[in-house]
């Protein structure tokens, strides 16, 4: 009887990549390569850079799984592999400045994030204008303070995990969350009632 990976905990497909189980890494990797992908967005912006990073993300993945320890939570280290090859990719390709990583190009679009209620029309267009707002109030953040964002309200990490992943102080991640969450709403303040 073959094996139902989608009913293991990440921690078990883990073990189980250990020992080779191609189709556990598999089962790993269709469970994660969207939300990495959304988190990698926060970094790179071409969609080949995002790409890239992916890949290149799942290859690190691989290549040291067996040195992953059964008792961390997957979520954060493979978030911390993501970062970290996302902020490698961003060296390699020195002729981009930090700072123009905060440009509009393929930034999250939020309405990815909003679950569909079935709400009435007129909502819809509210909610519509609200996800317009927030991507564009979110572009304006530093890529960081995004990416603290998504992971917490996207991806359900908590400030722990989040610091583990960004390697801060649990305070500066839980500051970083604060000063976006107060310039968004400052950015959204102009918004009529």
């Amino acid at each position: 009887m073959p094996t139902d990976y989608t009913t293991k905990t990440d921690g078990e497909l883990a073990e189980a990549c250990k020992k080779g189980d191609d189709q556990a890494f598999k089962a790993l990797m269709e469970r994660y390569a969207r939300s990495v992908y959304n988190f990698t967005r926060q970094y790179v912006k071409t969609e080949d850079d995002i790409e890239d990073v992916v890949q290149d993300t799942f290859f690190k993945v691989w290549r040291h799984i067996k040195r992953f320890k059964k008792e961390r939570a997957f979520k954060p280290w493979l978030f911390t592999i993501a970062r970290n090859t996302a902020l490698d990719h961003i060296k390699k390709r020195r002729a981009t400045a930090f700072s123009t990583l905060d440009n509009t190009e393929n930034d999250l679009v939020f309405a990815d994030t909003i679950e569909d209620t079935e709400p009435l029309a007129p909502e819809l267009f509210e909610q519509a204008e609200l996800v317009v707002e927030l991507t564009e109030s979110m572009k304006d953040l530093h890529p960081d303070h995004r990416a603290v964002l998504i992971m917490h309200y996207r991806e359900d990490l908590t400030f722990d995990e989040i610091a583990e992943i960004l390697d801060r102080p649990m305070n500066t991640v839980k500051s970083w969350h604060h000063r976006a969450v107060i310039k968004i709403r400052g950015l959204l303040a102009h918004r009529k009632p």
